[in-house]
Formats: C-alpha cells, sequence, structure tokens
C-alpha cells in the first residue's frame, strides 16, 4: 500500500465528498457550511487537562478557560444539522472533564450529525460505572462513521507514564479497561461507533516491546484500527525550531520506528483492527509554502476560551490574531464567521507562519492541494 492511510484519513478527498466534487465552490463567494464543528469544550473550567504529555502540540498556547457551552448548544439547536461532522478535542483541553459533554452528544445526534471523540481516555471507565456514559454513547451512536479516539501512546505503563507526563501509572490500567468496557457494549449492541486507538511515539515508548504490547491489546480488544506516528514538533515556535526539531527527532527517528513497524503493520486495509504507521510527511514543516487558506471550507472552531478560530490548531489566546468571532446562539452572526473563515485574502504566512503558527495534518493536505489548484489557474489565466 503507497497510502497506508484510511479513508477517514483521506482529508482532501472528505472535503471534495462533502463539496460533492466541485472544486469552484472554493472561493466563489457563496455561504458554504463547512464538513465539521471542531468543539473544544473547556475542560472543567478549573484546568485544560489532567496530564501534561510533553508531545502536547498545544504545549506552549494560552491555556485560558471560557464558559459558553449553553450559547453553543444553542447554536448547535438552531443549525439544524447543516454541519454534518462535530468533532470533540482540543488544542488544549481534555473533553471528558467537561460536565456537559454527554448533552453535547445528544444534541449533535438530535440533528442527525455525527460525532467524533478526542480524549487520553483516563476517564471512560469511571464515567461508565458512575453515570453509564460509554453505553449512553453507544445508544446515541447512529454506525461507525461517529467515532471514539484515544490517544494512547504507549504499551506498558512504565512507558505511559513517562509518555504522559505523570507517576501515576495506575491510570494507564483504567484506560485499557475503559476501552474494554467500550468495545464490549458495542459488542453486546451489535453495532455502534468506532473505537480508534492512536499512538505518538515518544523516546519512551519507542521500541519492540511497547509496540507489541499495544497490538496484543488491540487485538484482544476488539478496537476498530491502531495509528502510529511521531508527534510533529508543538506549535507556537519558530519554523527553524520545528526544522531543528525535524533533523533531530522526527527524521532519525522515522528510520528506526517504519523498520520496527513494518512486520507489525496490517497487510490490508480489510483487517480488523488495521494497524498503520503515517510518517512525518504528513507533517513536514517544509511544506508549509503556500499563502491561501482553504481549511474553513473544512472545519469551524470554536476554542476552549469561547472564540472562533480561523483553524483547529491556532484555536488559543496565543493565536488572537486568528480569531474571526466570539461564541454567540446567534445563527446570522454565526453565518459571518464562516464568511470570515471562507477568506480568499488570508495570508496564512502573515498570520500565522511569522508567528510560529500552522495547521495541522488536515490543514497542510488541503491547503496544498489547494494552492496548487489556484496556481494552476493563474497560469492557465495568462
Amino acid at each position: 500500500m503507497s497510502d497506508p492511510r484510511p479513508d477517514m484519513y483521506l482529508y482532501y478527498k472528505q472535503l471534495m465528498d462533502h463539496l460533492n466534487w466541485d472544486e469552484t465552490k472554493i472561493f466563489n463567494g457563496e455561504l458554504i457550511y463547512p464538513r465539521q464543528f471542531e468543539i473544544h469544550l473547556p475542560a472543567n473550567h478549573k484546568r485544560p487537562c489532567n496530564l501534561a504529555c510533553p508531545a502536547c502540540a498545544g504545549a506552549f498556547f494560552d491555556k485560558s478557560l471560557g464558559r459558553w457551552e449553553i450559547d453553543c448548544l444553542e447554536l448547535l439547536d438552531k443549525l439544524q444539522g447543516k454541519i454534518p461532522y462535530h468533532i470533540y478535542g482540543g488544542a488544549y483541553t481534555e473533553p471528558l472533564l467537561n460536565p456537559y459533554f454527554i448533552t453535547f452528544m445528544a444534541m449533535t445526534k438530535k440533528w442527525g450529525n455525527h460525532f467524533g471523540i478526542h480524549t487520553n481516555g483516563t476517564h471512560l471507565d469511571d464515567l461508565e460505572t458512575k453515570y453509564g456514559l460509554l453505553t449512553e454513547l453507544n445508544k446515541l451512536s447512529t454506525d461507525d462513521v461517529d467515532y471514539l479516539s484515544i490517544s494512547i501512546d504507549a504499551g506498558l505503563p512504565w512507558s505511559w507514564g513517562k509518555t504522559k507526563g505523570t507517576k501515576k501509572r495506575k491510570m494507564f490500567g483504567d484506560i485499557l479497561e475503559g476501552i474494554r468496557r467500550a468495545c464490549e457494549i458495542r459488542k453486546n449492541a451489535g453495532g455502534g461507533h468506532a473505537i480508534r486507538l492512536c499512538y505518538l511515539i515518544s523516546s519512551a515508548s519507542g521500541n519492540i516491546e511497547d509496540f507489541n504490547a499495544i497490538v496484543s491489546i488491540a487485538k484482544s480488544l476488539g478496537v476498530d484500527s491502531l495509528r502510529f506516528s511521531i508527534p510533529f514538533g508543538s506549535y507556537n515556535q519558530s519554523f527553524d525550531k520545528i526544522r531543528e526539531y525535524k533533523a533531530n527527532t522526527e527524521i532519525p527517528g522515522h528510520t528506526v520506528y517504519e523498520k520496527l513497524l513494518e512486520p507489525i503493520v496490517s497487510k490490508s486495509k480489510d483487517e480488523r483492527p488495521y494497524i498503520f504507521y503515517t510518517g512525518p510527511e504528513y507533517t513536514d514543516i517544509d511544506k508549509y509554502d503556500f499563502t491561501v487558506c482553504a481549511y474553513g471550507y473544512y472545519q469551524v472552531t470554536v476554542s476552549a476560551d469561547g472564540y472562533f478560530y480561523k483553524c483547529s490548531t491556532t484555536a488559543t489566546p496565543t493565536g488572537k490574531q486568528c480569531r474571526i468571532g466570539k461564541m454567540s446562539p446567534d445563527l446570522e452572526k454565526f453565518k459571518k464567521v464562516i464568511m470570515r473563515n471562507q477568506n480568499l485574502k488570508w495570508d496564512c504566512r502573515k498570520m500565522c507562519f511569522d508567528k510560529g503558527l500552522r495547521g495541522n495534518r488536515m490543514a497542510l493536505e488541503i491547503n496544498t492541494i489547494v494552492n496548487e489548484l489556484l496556481e494552476g489557474k493563474s497560469e492557465s489565466a495568462t
């Protein structure tokens, strides 16, 4: 397989599916609701996350937390399903800490939308025991387009603790029990949302013992997929700093890990769990050489601070120049936010790159292709 990624990781294809494969819709001045609404819930309003992962993409962000959930729920209700996917994660927050979490899940499904959840998984077991959260999540899910993604990042408890910046290794067992219960609930129900594991490879967990352990766990529990990757350099750093990280960590790490994982990864995309590795080329800092941002057709993001941002990875007060509006239940104001997010004149280099900010792998793939298309149109016009 030249490209190991399954369909849910092919972002430009997803965008085109959303636009009915009509590229003329991009930057034509028409209001187009994006494919997904990224909602970065403000944790428990006290602390953004219960872990301190050294590889956290938002490690150097201002982690302000707002109180805007009621307004957002009202806005989602007024949208009546116009944005098909609601993604719950965070540039620096853990969504399952939020007291409104299951209410958002119910609102998402009220209008027939699909949900995606990105969590560290430490609270899954506890929330199922106390509130039946995993059972309710399964009942709310429509199919395996809905998904629960857990950032596991290690295969052994001592490696996990180092990778996650905590001495509470017991939580690794809590995560596994939460995943086990989610898989069991789905099995007993005869179906439900997908269950995915993501493994960011660190110096503590980048060894064959951890790899074999997590693969064995994934197979025994019955998850849908397991993705290995090297964490990219944290945001809010100069591009020169990220290039140093690329040279010192990504390139040598890729050489080692690709070889170690070669006998482990799936040979067919039909395998379950589907186990795959994505190299650092999907977030390569040297590919950020474009100017125009079309990511607004794929997503609109509300940050944990209560503001809408141009991009899911600039969604922090650190990137306040990327704010495009403040959370409001007013649908007309939200439409203006979307139009600002689909602005052809937005200069990525000036507003983002020069300030140490950049889009994620989704933004990179989409913007690389769209900028090539725009350049091709410009050349043909001359």
